[in-house]
């Protein structure tokens, strides 16, 4: 039985198959250079509680949409939030053209791997949100099958040991890590164009996508430092070096399907990224189209090709908690405060 039968429409499970797909797949890809002291295990700790904090950060949307005042109800929220979703889809693409410029091609193709990554992301969103759903399940389902296939094959490496020290950093270490785990949840943000999309439960789907992805995480975390142990830490992308080191008979490298498949899960988020920025600007002008996104993405994802890797791993890490305060914390509170008449007089404007 066709359970999403509507056109424009996600059932409960579809969205939790995109959180999981936005926050497992692609983070892990990224958050190594920016942790303090790289990936040890203390780290595990941080994930833990990065996953309270991720819950906590979901609290102000999911009273927003319940209570109807939701920030892309009125023109300068729709506004405020187009920007925030266009420049984290932009940020997405930067990162994704980086590490595959830079693991794949040495260095000759930062704009092959932008401009397709921009135009498959305008396409999907032009498909609809129903289409991203689907192929956000089959990008989820397969990356956590070939998650559980890497875990398998480097067990006979894996080490107890290699935990011992447990505390390498201090604790203000493990907090801020557990900070920078949290910093890019844009999933808060999502949620207030994904809810109206939802048939219902959307809150369920929406907390344990959440809960399933740190799940995911502590599980990857867990085997770079049983497998990789105190080398960790000396490796930009360990999950990616971890893939290189496992053979599976006459396969002797499968970093070639951890680079697929990463990239379809981001993919898949830049998807979901341009589709929510397209929906605020539909409801301001509806004859917008998706298309219009695809030359100020690809440009915005150049420039900040050039900012991430000329800026230090300090600089993106408060700009990410930053961000996160701001558009996941702040704002949604502030709507929330807003009075019922008030907010009226915003809608009709």
């Amino acid at each position: 039985m066709n359970t999403n039968s509507k056109r424009g429409v996600i059932s409960p499970y579809q969205l939790f198959f995109i959180i999981l797909a936005s926050r497992a797949v692609v983070a892990l890809t990224f958050y190594q250079s920016v942790l303090k002291n790289g990936v040890s295990p203390d780290s595990l700790l941080s994930s833990l509680l990065a996953l309270g904090i991720n819950l906590l950060l979901c609290l102000p949307a999911v009273l927003c949409c319940k209570k109807e005042k939701s920030p892309l109800k009125t023109g300068a929220g729709r506004i405020i939030y187009f920007v925030y979703y266009f420049f984290f889809a932009g940020i997405n693409a930067a990162r994704f053209a980086l590490f595959a410029n830079e693991r794949t091609v040495n260095g000759a193709g930062i704009m092959l791997f932008i401009f397709l990554m921009c135009a498959a992301a305008c396409y999907a969103a032009f498909l609809g949100i129903e289409a991203i759903g689907r192929f956000s399940v089959i990008c989820a389902v397969l990356s956590v099958f070939l998650l559980l296939i890497i875990m398998l094959l480097n067990i006979k490496s894996f080490h107890p040991s290699d935990f011992l020290p447990f505390f390498v950093g201090s604790r203000a270490d493990i907090a801020q890590n557990s900070l920078i785990f949290s910093s890019g949840s844009i999933e808060p943000a999502l949620y207030f164009i994904l809810f109206e999309k939802c048939e219902k439960s959307r809150a369920k789907g929406l907390l344990w996508g959440i809960v399933a992805s740190y799940g995911a995480i502590f599980l990857m975390l867990l085997f770079c430092v049983g497998v990789l142990g105190s080398a960790a830490p000396l490796f930009d992308y360990p999950v990616f070096t971890l893939f290189q080191m496992t053979a599976f008979g006459s396969f002797s490298r499968l970093d070639i399907l951890y680079t697929a498949f990463g990239f379809f899960a981001l993919f898949a988020k830049c998807a979901v990224l341009v589709y929510c920025a397209a929906a605020c600007i539909k409801r301001t002008s509806p004859k917008a189209k998706e298309a219009f996104i695809f030359v100020p993405l690809a440009v915005l994802s150049f420039f900040l090709c050039r900012l991430l890797s000329s800026q230090s791993a300090d600089f993106s890490r408060k700009l990410y908690i930053y961000l996160t305060l701001v558009f996941c914390v702040l704002i949604p509170l502030l709507f929330l405060l807003i009075p019922k008449k008030g907010r009226k007089k915003n809608e009709s404007n």
